[in-house]
């Protein structure tokens, strides 16, 4: 299931102006009296909100989180709750008795590779969306840049060099060099003139793989820690930001690509940059290969994945391998039979006492089973 949101997360998406600015000028220039809406990730509603005091006359709000509970009380309160359905669930789950000429959504993370986020909206666009339908955003413009960020790279390996115990936790250091970060830059922090890597046309996009490569000629001598990644969203004609460094600091941020040692580099130095992010289950992989050129030869080579920076055992990778035949451990044979005993005929009492006869070792407290079996009861009950 998708990632959801904490209230504060919602109350920070809503409080971030650039955002919210720029998705009402994008509903203005949509919704027209009478549309049919649909808000993908409603959280607290206030899109769906701003939809119907916009003229909708019907607007389909779905979020598979609790905070729909919230939104519900927001429509009630704001007179609008016999224009809204609530639907709790996942997009990709539902049906609509009408399609939607709007649909309006913000499913992306830190940049718009997050999770299921492309696959979702394809599937809106194929399923829900009216014929002449549109998507807010339609269009999403991945840039990249090298970057001098002293600050941000030394939060990343301080920990491990400057402990000061007396220990040596370079495979940590490592790691965290495999891992790209949130955080902002400056104009004045860019090396070399921007380079898109992607273009996310929401109109016709359905492939979450991405894959490109970048190169830049640095403009000035300086030591470069690294690369950024920004886009520019286009919500609807005339109306959207840019998470960039000639922006506004927005909720979204600009993800930081370490590299495994800073370079120094000089005017006229060619930085190449092979990117690709790979959706694996619910997560991307991205890959990050570099390799700087100066008059005189090669200056640095990195080989970098998100990957690199899991602990993962060898057992660990050998179950997820093609010619791997799994036998259920024991919490999966407890959920197992929490799942069998979910057919309407047993309560949850009933199922917390027939997981504690077959499992006494691991319930040993009646209150432990049954909140294993409600755990799974909240996920997978209708």
């Amino acid at each position: 299931m998708a990632e959801t949101y904490t209230l504060r997360g919602h109350a920070a998406m809503i409080a971030d102006r650039v955002r919210m600015d720029a998705y009402q000028a994008a509903l203005e220039r949509t919704v027209r009296p009478g549309s049919v809406v649909l808000d993908i990730g409603t959280g607290t509603g206030l899109m769906a909100l701003m939809a119907c005091r916009l003229g909708a006359r019907r607007v389909f709000a779905a979020d598979p989180g609790d905070s729909i509970r919230l939104a519900r009380a927001a429509a009630r309160a704001s007179g609008f709750a016999d224009r809204i359905e609530f639907i709790q669930g996942l997009s990709t789950q539902i049906e609509l008795p009408e399609r939607a000429d709007v649909i309006v959504s913000d499913l992306r993370g830190v940049l718009p590779l997050f999770q299921h986020h492309v696959a979702s909206l394809a599937d809106a666009r194929d399923r829900l969306l009216a014929p002449g339908g549109v998507l807010i955003p339609r269009m999403d413009t991945l840039f990249a840049a090298p970057v001098q960020a002293e600050k941000d790279y030394q939060a990343i390996v301080g920990p491990w060099d400057d402990h000061g115990r007396g220990f040596a936790l370079d495979a940590a250091r490592r790691a965290a060099l495999n891992e790209w970060n949130k955080t902002h830059f400056g104009a004045d922090d860019l090396l070399a003139p921007p380079r898109v890597w992607a273009v996310l046309d929401y109109r016709t996009e359905r492939n979450p793989h991405v894959r490109g490569t970048l190169r830049w000629t640095a403009e000035r001598a300086a030591t470069a820690h690294g690369f950024a990644v920004w886009f520019d969203a286009e919500l609807a004609e005339g109306a959207g930001f840019t998470t960039g460094p000639d922006g506004e600091k927005t909720i979204y941020g600009t993800a930081f690509f370490p590299w495994l040692a800073p370079v120094p580099l000089a005017e006229g130095d060619v930085v190449e940059v092979e990117l690709q992010a790979r959706l694996i289950h619910d997560e991307y992989v991205w890959v990050w290969n570099t390799r700087v050129e100066g008059p005189d030869g090669e200056k640095a080579r990195f080989r970098q994945s998100t990957f690199l920076a899991q602990p993962a055992t060898t057992a660990d990778l050998r179950k997820r391998a093609h010619d791997f035949r799994p036998v259920l451990g024991e919490q999966g044979r407890v959920d197992q039979l929490v799942l069998g005993m979910m057919d309407g005929g047993a309560t949850l009492e009933e199922i917390a006492n027939a997981l504690q006869r077959r499992f006494p070792e691991r319930f040993r407290v009646w209150e432990e089973a049954l909140s294993r079996a409600g755990q799974l009861s909240q996920a997978y009950a209708q």
